[in-house]
């Protein structure tokens, strides 16, 4: 605007001076009287030569020869004015009366300069506004001829004109001008019609001036008109002046701003805006000016796509623009509108391919580079992203400072941090990394500081999901969480690889798949779980997990509680029997141990039970100590197999696997528990058992070949399946039922997977055993020797029947062995034998003493047996004597029958005595 008030000054100047050729006619008198008058009125030299001539076609008046008017005194550049000739029409009848009127001026090929000094100065000030009249009127030359510089038209064609201005440096050359000027009062208002051409386009004006001297002498007049250029159709109408200053109704369409802008000599660079600034628009506007702010009032304005509505003030006085505004804002590509003003992405860290929407309303301040915006109401989309609420935008030395108020959904949240110029690699995610956000969020942004709310948040990454609320700050490229969120996690593995981590080849039961609810906090790569419930695949535990990722591998601090854990997935076969049952082998896959290198860390656990595949264990508390590939499980306390268990087992894939343990067992029934780990099952009691055991391997069979320490057993009773040592002694079968024993005692070393076994004892009954031998834990083979001894058998007192138990695990034979059986019976025979002859020897002594005690014993019987018989006598003589008197008295016997009687019984009683001790002295 500035630029077009100052072409419609200079150019009505130019026609000013050009007036002077009015003042040739007629003749040689006239050019004679416009020179002096128009130096009188300028105060300028003015030169018009007297070599004139009459035209009558196509204006009748006069032409004159070359003519000139001077610049200021201080201008360097020449004259003001030189013309090789003008061509004069004036109004015949007036100059028949005397005055000398111009109807018509015409200048062909015109060389005008005007020159600014640094201070202000014009060299075309030649009308002061003191000295302007406000209404033209008639003068008299001195040679009392009228003179009248009302101008009818005025037509200048193919003038050059050189602009030059000592306080801004420029010196600009315009070529081609044309100007059809219509004065019909020199007081009164004119119409230009103006081509020029000051660049590289056409410019068309076509205006009226309401007051041309008053715009001359830099008062405010009434303009109005029209302007086209490079496709641009503008129409104004106000006031202005040539301060410059305006107050006008602007609209029109601009089909290519930036070319607009070059065709009025304004690069769009200049100006901040981008070097290929050349959007289209439209506008509709109240504009005011005043040399330094230009004021748009009830503007509507669109630039593209985009559309603005409201008010605006821009001051450009100041070397950079100043803007403040209240507007409507519809923009549907702000990365092409920002780099459009000179504000690409990338300047504000962003990406190239950044290009949102947005609709909102704006309080907008600019000044140069810095910038504030208040938005409210806003309604934004980045790509799929969308975003509505309210927002503060502070740019201070090109750092932002954003505060935000925001409902945010995100299927892309990946993509939009890149468009963000964050990528989320940035942050240690895969550059793939695809996660979708959807919250409301209160953000503060500074520079490369972020602090983030968000509140009903629902997240997903790599198919896991994420709910609940978290507080983010980000300061560099490590962010600080807080918060309550709840997990779903399909895949572990592809969530690691979204995360930049390396996916842990994690055994079904320790994650696979994760459900979760925990309080959350991350800092400096430390992750805290609070509150803790997670499901890991089929496994269940709470508490609370601390992680550190500032190292290679995570290391994690645990204290969990669980209820039944399923880690069968640990066995090398999974539980199945296929590759490594009784007798076929144990497993010769590898074994994959690298989830020992995933991390490192304390655990602490208790247990209602623990599923290890074959191994099943009861209620436990366990700690895991894990560092470098190594975890040692320390068995605090254990209830399993009817029992409690207690030591430390330790998995070290540091180089290579090895296995090793210190196990201590009270009261563990033994069936089952060697049934789980040697798939034996002839032995059942609850025993006692200490071992201590180190294998290295990359396989179950390797490990178990590899075998090397020591055990000792105690079972105070159980049974042995598969043999009966009584009815092996009784009967000779050792196939059938079982044997029930006590006190079974035991130790042996394990050598290279083999367990060498020399003390085993125990008893059964009338039976004690005694057994020797191998156990072969690699190949799954046993050769054992265990030897009953019986005492007390029948007319012996001892006897030794060995029965060898041998062949693998899966078909076990139990057999006498005769071998040894035989070496037993040789034996035996040759110890009867001395027995017999020995015991012959004694039995004769003793056949010899008992005929010399049987003498001495006779002769003593006999000794005895008269002194009994004479007492018997005795005795039996009283009795007879009694009885017979009974019967006597009974019978009423007289004595001879009485003495009769009494000596029958007297006899009798004498004959059974005499039996009686011959039986007793065994004689006849």
């Amino acid at each position: 605007m500035r630029f077009l008030i100052r072409l419609i000054v200079i150019v009505l100047v130019a026609v000013a001076i050009a007036i002077v050729g009015l003042l040739m006619l007629p003749g040689e008198k006239i050019a004679r009287i416009a020179a002096d008058q128009l130096s009188k009125q300028t105060g300028r030299a003015v030169s018009i030569s007297s070599d004139t001539s009459i035209s009558f076609y196509p204006t009748l008046g006069v032409t004159t020869g070359p003519a000139s008017i001077a610049s200021a005194d201080w201008a360097k550049n020449g004259p003001l004015l030189t013309s090789d000739s003008l061509a004069i029409g004036v109004d015949v009848p007036a100059l028949i009366g005397g005055t000398i009127r111009i109807t018509k001026l015409e200048a062909k090929s015109p060389r005008i300069v005007l020159e600014r000094a640094a201070d202000g100065r014009a060299n075309w000030d030649l009308l002061p506004s003191d000295d302007a009249p406000s209404e033209p009127v008639a003068t008299e030359t001195s040679e009392g001829q009228s003179f009248d510089l009302s101008l009818a038209q005025a037509l200048i064609t193919d003038a050059s004109l050189r602009y030059i201005d000592h306080g801004t440096g420029t010196d600009q050359n315009l070529k081609d001008v044309d100007i059809d000027l219509r004065w019909s009062s020199l007081g009164g208002p004119a119409d230009l019609v103006l081509g020029i051409t000051p660049f590289n386009d056409r410019i068309a004006l076509n205006t009226t001036v309401a007051d041309v001297m008053g715009l001359i002498a830099g008062e405010q007049t009434a303009l109005s008109g029209t302007l086209n250029a490079a496709g641009a159709d503008l129409a104004f109408e106000g006031i202005a002046s040539i301060k410059p200053e305006a107050a006008m109704q602007l609209s029109g369409t601009i089909p290519q701003v930036g070319a607009l802008m070059r065709a009025l000599g304004q690069e769009p660079s200049a100006f901040g805006l981008a070097s290929d600034f050349n959007p289209s628009a439209s506008v509709n506007s109240q504009v005011s000016f005043d040399g330094t702010r230009l004021a748009l009032r009830k503007m509507a304005l669109g630039l593209n796509d985009n559309t603005v509505s409201g008010d605006a003030d821009i001051v450009i006085a100041l070397g950079a623009p100043q803007i403040t505004a209240k507007l409507d804002a519809d923009v549907k590509n702000a990365g092409q509108l920002m780099r459009m003003l000179g504000q690409a992405p990338e300047k504000f860290g962003l990406a190239s391919a950044f290009d949102p929407s947005l609709a909102s309303n704006i309080a907008l301040t600019v000044n140069g580079d810095d910038m504030s915006a208040n938005l409210t109401g806003l309604s934004a989309a980045l790509e799929d992203t969308r975003i509505s609420g309210d927002a503060t935008i502070v740019l201070k030395n090109s750092v932002p400072d954003v505060t935000a108020n925001l409902a945010v959904n995100l299927p892309n949240a990946g993509r939009a941090a890149a468009l963000l110029g964050q990528p989320l690699s940035n942050f240690g995610l895969a550059a793939n990394a695809a996660p979708s956000l959807k919250s409301n969020i209160t953000a503060r942004i500074q520079g490369s500081s972020i602090n983030a709310n968000l509140r009903d948040m629902s997240a997903t990454l790599a198919g896991a999901n994420l709910s609940g609320a978290i507080d983010l700050a980000l300061s560099g490229s490590t962010p600080n969480v807080s918060g309550t969120i709840n997990a779903n996690v399909p895949s572990t593995a592809n969530l690691m690889r979204a995360l930049g981590q390396s996916a842990p080849d994690l055994p079904k039961g320790f994650g696979q798949a994760i459900t979760a609810s925990t309080g959350l906090s991350f800092k400096s790569n430390q992750l805290d779980l609070t509150g803790l419930k997670v499901s890991l695949d089929q496994n269940t535990l709470s508490g609370g997990v601390s992680v550190n990722l500032a190292g290679s591998v995570p290391n994690i601090n645990a204290n969990l509680q669980a209820g039944d854990l399923d880690l069968s997935a640990l066995s090398a076969d999974n539980g199945e029997s296929t590759d490594s049952s009784a007798g076929s082998g144990w497993s010769k896959e590898r074994i994959d141990a690298s989830a020992l290198s995933a991390l490192n860390g304390n655990i602490k656990l208790k247990a209602r039970s623990i599923n290890l595949g074959k191994i099943k264990l009861g209620a436990a508390d366990l700690g895991v100590a894990i560092d470098r590939a190594r975890a040692v499980v320390s068995i605090n306390d254990l209830n399993a197999y009817q029992g409690r268990f207690g030591g430390q087992l330790v998995a070290n894939n540091r180089n290579g696997l090895s296995v090793a343990g210190d196990l201590r067992a009270n009261s563990v029934a033994l069936g089952p528990l060697l049934s789980a780990l040697a798939d034996i099952d002839k032995i059942s009691g609850n025993g006692n058992l200490n071992v201590k055991f180190l294998g290295v391997g990359n396989s179950l069979d390797a490990i178990m070949r590899s075998l090397n320490g020591d055990i000792a057993m105690s079972v105070p009773s159980g049974e042995i399946a598969g043999i009966d040592l009584e009815g092996l002694i009784r009967q000779g079968n050792a196939n059938a039922r079982k044997t029930s024993f006590e006190n079974l005692q035991a130790s042996g070393v394990l050598t290279n997977g083999n367990l060498r076994n020399d003390d085993l004892s125990a008893k059964t009954g009338r039976v004690e055993a005694r057994g020797e031998g191998n156990i072969n834990l690699g190949a799954q083979t046993i050769d054992y020797l265990l030897t009953p001894v019986v005492n007390n058998v029948g007319e012996q007192d001892r006897i030794e029947i060995p029965v060898r138990i041998k062949g693998p695990w899966s078909d076990v034979s139990v057999r006498p062995d005769l071998k040894a059986a035989l070496n037993l019976e040789n034996e035996r025979k040759k110890l009867e034998e001395q027995a017999r002859k020995e015991i012959e020897r004694e039995k004769q002594k003793l056949r010899d003493q008992a005929e010399a005690e049987k003498a001495k014993l006779r002769a003593k019987a006999q000794a005895e047996a008269k002194k009994l018989e004479d007492r018997a006598k005795a005795k039996i003589e009283d009795a007879a004597r009694k009885a017979a008197k009974r019967a006597a008295d009974n019978l009423k016997l007289d004595k001879a029958q009485q003495q009769k009687l009494q000596d029958a019984a007297k006899g009798a009683l004498e004959r059974e005595l005499g039996n009686g001790l011959r039986n007793l002295l065994g004689g006849n």
